[in-house]
């Protein structure tokens, strides 16, 4: 019998099957590490960078950190809170969103503005850092952002007296913010040897005060005046605001009794039923006006029998220095005669004292209501 014949292994099949197998295995991989490549080439796109960027900047944004990082005044009757306040306001409660702008460039760079509702009020940029990812993709981040808005900003207007202390919003206006400056009649009539705090003497002025740069309307204004009284404030009807003189109570109570006896007097002597002696040692000796009273003659005479006194007012009760005071006075004079219609004589006047040897005297007044 002939031997059996042994079969030899099919070695093509098999490193043919191992070939196909590892081919299955390397398309795999490959498929494998594309898809990788792709979920990171996604993942690295700028519009993922710019989502990033958003929520965590501007989705809910700081406003105070913007304003600080952004060039900014604030009026010195102002201060942060009210700036902070007025962008918030000016932003509003639109939804916040942003979008690509139509000259953004591809690839290198990317901008992005932010809007609430339709106010935009800030803009990013996103850009290629020049690394790489683990695939090789660009990795974008923030280039920079801007922060910015529009401030509409109106002023104050305050008229008061100039040695008055003037304040808005707590704030006190110095003589930087005088745009003007006005004299009162008063002025014309201040002796210049009458010293006070080493300066002369000076009348009733008024300034004008006005500030700028304020966001918000206010009418927290205050005025003092040189003793720190509170002076009444109102306001105009072209929106300024105006402050009252402080009138003197304390003067008033020294030195009315005078002061009404020098009117009465003056306007008897001026009717012809009064004497010049009755009321001089209230006039200063050597003022002009001592002079002239003295010397005058006495013109509108009512004809009478007896008269009186009515409506007796003194006010306006001013003091320009420790030497020196004015103060209004009017009264009617009331005539009286037999058989004859009664007579009126309105008398108003500002009278001038200052102080001679410890003693406050006359030195000028004005008659007719000449100073208001």
């Amino acid at each position: 019998m002939e031997a059996k014949k042994k079969r030899k292994f099919p070695w093509f099949y098999a490193v043919l099957a191992l070939l196909v197998i590892v081919g299955i295995c390397l398309v795999a991989y490959g498929l494998s590490v594309l898809k990788l490549w792709m979920a990171d080439y996604e993942q690295s796109q700028p519009k993922y960078a710019a989502e990033e960027i958003f929520n965590s900047y501007f989705k809910t944004p700081d406003i105070a950190k913007f304003i600080k990082e952004t060039e900014y005044t604030i009026s010195p009757a102002e201060d942060f809170s009210h700036l902070e306040k007025y962008v918030i306001d000016q932003i509003g409660n639109g939804e916040i969103t942003y979008s690509k702008t139509v000259g953004s460039v591809d690839g290198k760079e990317q901008k992005y503005v932010v809007s609430a509702g339709d106010y935009k009020f800030a803009q990013f940029t996103v850009v290629d850092s020049g690394e790489r990812t683990e695939y090789n993709n660009p990795v974008y981040v923030l280039g920079g952002y801007e922060f910015f808005y529009v401030t509409e900003t109106t002023s104050v207007t305050v008229t008061a007296p100039s040695d008055a202390k003037v304040t808005v919003n707590g704030y006190e206006l110095d003589e930087s913010y005088i745009v003007s400056t006005k004299e009162t009649e008063t002025c014309k009539h201040m002796p210049s040897v009458i010293m006070h705090n080493d300066n002369p003497a000076q009348g009733i002025k008024y300034s004008t005060y006005v500030i700028d740069g304020l966001l918000y309307p206010t009418e927290n204004i205050k005025v003092t005046d040189k003793y720190g009284a509170d002076c009444q404030v109102k306001k105009l009807s072209d929106g300024s605001f105006s402050a009252d003189i402080n009138y003197n109570t304390e003067t008033e109570k020294l030195h009315s009794e005078k002061a009404l006896a020098f009117a009465k007097g003056y306007a008897q002597y001026a009717q012809g039923c009064g004497k010049f002696g009755d009321f001089s040692s209230t006039i200063d000796k050597e003022s002009s006006i001592y002079t002239k009273i003295r010397t005058m003659a006495t013109h509108f005479v009512h004809p009478h029998d007896s008269c009186e006194f009515t409506d007796e007012r003194l006010t306006q009760w001013y003091e320009y220095s420790d030497d020196v005071f004015s103060c209004r006075v009017s009264f009617t004079w009331h005539a009286y005669k037999k058989n004859a219609p009664e007579a009126y004589e309105y008398i108003d006047m500002t009278l001038y004292f200052h102080k001679v040897n410890g003693e406050y005297v006359l030195y000028y007044m004005i008659t007719n209501s000449a100073v208001e």
